[in-house]
């Protein structure tokens, strides 16, 4: 569609800024007198830090300052993360992985800073490492805290429960239960336990990390990549003890982030750079620092799921060991999500969930599309689709069987399903072509992902500004990432106004300025800040229909709104005169102003029921080699409600992309450690998907099933397409080989090593 919106000749205004070189990112800004930033990080994935020598970096010239782990300790609150609070700005007793930062340098250039950075002598005794689950959970092993992690912690609902620090190295654990698992596994017909595992994962955005920092008169000034901005503002000021007044973000167009720029990373050590050079400070990291900062979660899957005679579900346990890495950062909520979200889109009679992340010496896992519900759609669509198997019956019809209907509640106290799951199985199938004879040594598979679209905690503001010319001027903190949310957001504006679109603008992201919200997370970015923007528009309308009617000494029930005229019977009478008239030249502006919270909700085990579900209907058809195992993906059909596309061009790019990522992760991406070092951990080593390796057959669709929250009956489909393809996949390779994958990437080693086992 070459950017355009369906059914107009209006441009994309994200499409068009980016493809013509317009756009502004974080790399392209330049703060004037500014200083440059580089880190020094750890080569011990475990030691302790007994003295830092500065003094040869501080002595080349160009060098403004070394920060070092002592500076950030004297800071009110030096330590950080998502509900929970352990990452040092900078390492100060001990360093926790290898590439935990342990100083910062600044200096006139990045090329200076690099050269004093690598000056720097630290003193380091090395500590035992603990580079899996296993270690790190094993009777005597080290512990890598000396207290619990400080931090306000999760509050949950009804079903759950979460708990903090509750064994040596386990950061947290999240259990989520209802029903009588034992009855039912003892009443079934039958019962399988299968275990599953899933790898560590680069986010792999393209645009590095980037942040700028400024102090001026007391008050810190920020710019960064980051989809947080008042997330962050309240982290900094936490960690300075300032008011929430003394600190600024500004957030630009983010180049994707894939919830690697998500919370907070290295905002309050680039203040602390930049108070301390006494001038602003930019901190750019390359691919290779990005890797090195967050990861996904690897994490290992146990399930035991029950089925009775007539081949329903019945109840379900798992088990899952999250590797959370070196600190929290936001470990504790994708427990919670990966442990709520393990049924996937079926009815169970019993639940039995118990998740825990793990500290290791590893890079951090944190946030990542999909949140948790990769690796449990990873495991659970697996699981289903071997137990259809072995039941002997076709995986498509035993998922219609279990498949919860539409308005049928997830679990005890939440919402109910919002799409319908069996006809968007429908829908892949036919374009799969499920029925199609096949060649040999190829298969088909298919898989039903799913994940919540969020629950307490949602919530934004929004401000409408009309001026006297019929332009408006949209004021939120929903963060542009490549979703096309400024479009989206201007369209719900433009439809509510009943003006044209190009005369709606998105005001750049300023916390001095901007309307807040919780942050741009689980594709509730249009959703959320669309009802608040509705709200606001609505109410800049009734604003500018009062004062015409006040003008026309008529009622506003009297006119109708058009363009930017009000019509009364067959006269028409345009607002921008009578508006000049009233107010005089500087004219008028009409400010709207809207607002959408989530209700808490005890009863929930969330303590709020989901907005909204995130259904992700895949299907894969595969070739296996047996000479070599590699496995190609000739075919790759993937789906996703929206409740109403608002931009359907934008839906399709979400889920294409989605998928693609999702399908370099089931073939060939995996972060390896050898001993305590990641030695892909850099462009040229670490596996992506490339365009050859595309499907030649690739096909994304939009359901629009018209129960949504949002506006016009819409809701995010962001994170849907990553859900169900490693599992899909799988299914096909199993379809086609006899072969079973349980672990992530599909690499030709593990196929030949399966098929030999099958002999």
């Amino acid at each position: 569609m070459d950017g355009m919106h369906p059914g107009t000749t209006l441009p994309s205004r994200d499409a068009w800024e980016k493809v013509t070189g317009e756009a502004v990112y974080m790399p392209d800004l330049v703060i004037p007198g500014m200083l440059h930033g580089k880190l020094l990080r750890s080569p011990h994935a475990h030691a302790r830090i007994r003295g830092i020598d500065t003094a040869a970096a501080l002595a080349m010239p160009g060098v403004a300052c070394v920060v070092t782990g002592s500076d950030a300790a004297a800071l009110p609150a030096p330590v950080y993360g998502v509900v929970l609070w352990d990452q040092p700005l900078l390492a100060t007793d001990r360093a926790r992985y290898v590439g935990d930062p342990v100083a910062a340098v600044v200096a006139v250039d990045e090329a200076t800073a690099f050269r004093a950075a690598q000056a720097i002598r630290v003193d380091y005794e090395p500590l035992p490492p603990l580079m899996d689950v296993d270690a790190a959970m094993a009777p005597g092993a080290p512990v890598l805290f000396d207290e619990p992690a400080a931090g306000p912690g999760l509050s949950v609902g009804v079903g759950s429960r979460f708990l903090r620090d509750p064994a040596p190295n386990v950061l947290c654990e999240y259990g989520f239960t209802y029903g009588d698992a034992e009855a039912e596994f003892a009443a079934s017909a039958h019962v399988f336990t299968d275990s599953f595992a899933f790898s560590k994962l680069a986010h792999g955005f393209l645009e590095p990390l980037v942040n700028i920092a400024r102090w001026q008169a007391g008050r810190v000034e920020l710019w960064s990549n980051n989809q947080d901005p008042f997330v962050l503002r309240g982290d900094v000021a936490r960690v300075f003890g300032l008011p929430l007044h003394a600190v600024r973000f500004h957030t630009p167009l983010v180049g994707g982030g894939f919830g690697g720029k998500s919370y907070c990373k290295v905002e309050p050590l680039v203040a602390l750079m930049a108070r301390k050079a006494r001038a602003p400070v930019r901190l750019a990291m390359s691919f290779d620092e990005s890797i090195l900062t967050t990861t996904k979660h690897p994490c290992t899957i146990t399930l035991t799921s029950g089925v009775d005679a007539k081949g329903r579900l019945t109840a379900r346990r798992a088990d899952i060991l999250l590797e959370a890495g070196a600190y929290s950062d936001a470990s504790a909520m994708v427990a919670v999500k990966s442990g709520f979200r393990i049924g996937g889109p079926y009815r169970w009679r019993a639940m039995d969930s118990l998740a825990r992340a793990v500290r290791t010496t590893t890079v951090p896992g944190g946030s990542f599309r999909g949140f948790g519900g990769t690796q449990s759609s990873w495991a659970s669509e697996s699981q289903i689709d071997m137990m259809a198997r072995r039941l002997g019956a076709c995986p498509v019809a035993f998922r219609k069987l279990n498949a919860l209907d539409p308005g049928e509640p997830f679990a005890p106290g939440d919402s109910g399903m919002d799409s319908d799951l069996a006809a968007g199985l429908d829908a892949v199938t036919t374009r799969l072509g499920w029925t199609a004879p096949l060649d040999a040594g190829r298969g088909r598979g298919i898989a039903i992902g799913l994940k919540d679209g969020g629950g307490t905690g949602n919530h934004a503001q929004a401000i409408v500004r009309v001026t006297h010319g019929g332009e408006a001027i949209v004021s939120a903190a929903v963060v542009e990432i490549g979703q096309g949310a400024r479009t989206a957001i201007c369209r719900l504006a433009a439809e509510t106004l009943g003006i044209d679109e190009s005369k709606v603008r998105y005001a750049p992201i300023d916390t001095d300025h901007t309307a807040p919200d919780n942050g741009t997370h689980v594709s509730c970015g249009t959703t959320v800040t669309g009802l608040a923007i509705v709200e606001a528009a609505a109410e800049a309308r009734r604003q500018v229909m009062d004062f015409a009617a006040g003008a026309l000494g008529c009622t506003p029930e009297a006119l109708v709104l058009e363009g930017w005229s009000v019509r009364r019977g067959n006269e028409a009478h345009p607002l921008e005169p009578m508006i000049r008239r009233h107010y005089g030249g500087m004219g008028w502006e009409f400010i709207g102003r809207g607002a959408f919270k989530d209700p808490y909700i005890a009863s929930a085990p969330l303590n709020a029921k989901n907005m909204f579900w995130i259904p992700c209907w895949s299907g894969a058809e595969v070739d296996v080699d047996r000479e070599t195992g590699k496995v190609t993906v000739l075919r790759l059909v993937v789906g996703a409600d929206a409740g109403r596309a608002v931009d359907h061009v934008a839906c399709i790019g979400q889920i294409e992309g989605a998928a693609a990522q999702a399908l370099s992760q089931a073939l060939f991406e995996e972060l390896r450690y050898e001993g305590e070092v990641p030695v892909n951990a850099a462009p040229l080593d670490y596996r992506m998907l490339q365009t050859p390796d595309l499907p030649a057959v690739f096909e994304g669709f939009v359901m629009e099933h018209g129960t949504g929250p949002g506006p016009g009956a819409l809701k995010g489909i962001g994170e849907a397409g990553m859900l169900g393809i490693a599992a899909a996949i799988a299914n096909a390779i199993e379809d086609a080989a006899g072969i079973r994958l349980t672990s992530l990437p599909f690499s030709p080693e593990k196929v030949l090593a399966a098929l030999d086992a099958k002999g």
